[in-house]
């Protein structure tokens, strides 16, 4: 897996400093932030609200035209290929990361296969388990590869965060997409478990999901940096949940929802 990349800076915040995590205030300046499927859509757009806010930025994507651009566009960012279905590639990715203080991870990379599931049509299960696995497998497997640093960085008082924002989540329900739906569902159960679980342990890592939210906007584009600044204000304000309410009407404006296969 390629990880040619804009090297991270070596100063990260003291681990005396205040500890943001469980409460308001929380200051993304100098933290270091994972966000897959971050070469478009809502995923750049989070990728550019995390630069504004003084963050360092690895992010992640699979169509290399979109990384060699994402590269030329934003250089600061440590931009990596990595199919996250792939195990290996997904290891390769936690080796790439090892070494490096990880503050914060936001799952956004993510797949929905639009398609007549009761036609007449026999169901390829390849896409199927394509799906399931980018949606909700390869977030949880990344997840708890990452835990420890994570963990870690809880314990050093910088942050400790894991957020799940999947590509579509705002759309709610679709017809077209059953399998997408029933991951991102399996997705947020997951979260609110391990949430349970970080309390229960003491890792003092904060778990949020995005919850289905749906609203119209005349511009196609500003949805995507309103809903990325909506899930940084939630992470800094301590709210364990949010609402898109604007991301779904920006899928639907820019073509969401089409025939075939859509990956983020």
């Amino acid at each position: 897996m390629p990880t040619t990349a804009t090297a991270l800076p070596s100063h990260r915040l003291s681990p005396t400093a205040p500890h943001p995590a469980w409460h308001p205030g929380l200051n993304w300046h100098g933290l270091h932030v994972l966000v897959t499927g971050g070469t478009r859509g809502l995923g750049r757009a989070l990728v550019k609200a995390l630069l504004a806010r003084g963050a360092w930025v690895t992010a992640t994507g699979t169509d290399e035209a979109r990384l060699a651009a994402a590269r030329r566009s934003l250089p600061q960012v440590r931009w990596l290929a990595c199919d996250l279905v792939d195990p290996a590639e997904r290891q390769t990715l936690v080796r790439a990361l090892a070494g490096l203080p990880l503050d914060a991870v936001v799952h956004h990379a993510g797949l929905k296969v639009s398609r007549e599931f009761t036609g007449p049509a026999a169901l390829d299960d390849a896409p199927l388990a394509d799906e399931l696995d980018l949606n909700l497998l390869a977030p949880i497997a990344l997840t708890r590869a990452l835990w420890p640093a994570l963990r870690q960085s809880a314990a050093q008082r910088r942050a400790g965060v894991v957020a799940f924002a999947p590509a579509h989540v705002a759309q709610g329900p679709h017809a077209s997409s059953p399998v997408q739906c029933a991951a991102l569902a399996g997705l947020q159960g997951f979260a609110q478990a391990l949430r349970l679980h970080s309390e229960a342990a003491g890792d003092g890592v904060r778990v949020l999901c995005a919850e289905s939210g749906t609203a119209g906007a005349a511009d196609p584009w500003a949805p995507l940096y309103d809903a990325a600044n909506t899930l940084l204000d939630a992470l800094e304000d301590g709210d364990d949940a949010w609402t898109w309410e604007a991301a779904g009407a920006t899928h639907r404006s820019l073509g969401g929802a089409l025939a075939g296969a859509s990956a983020y």
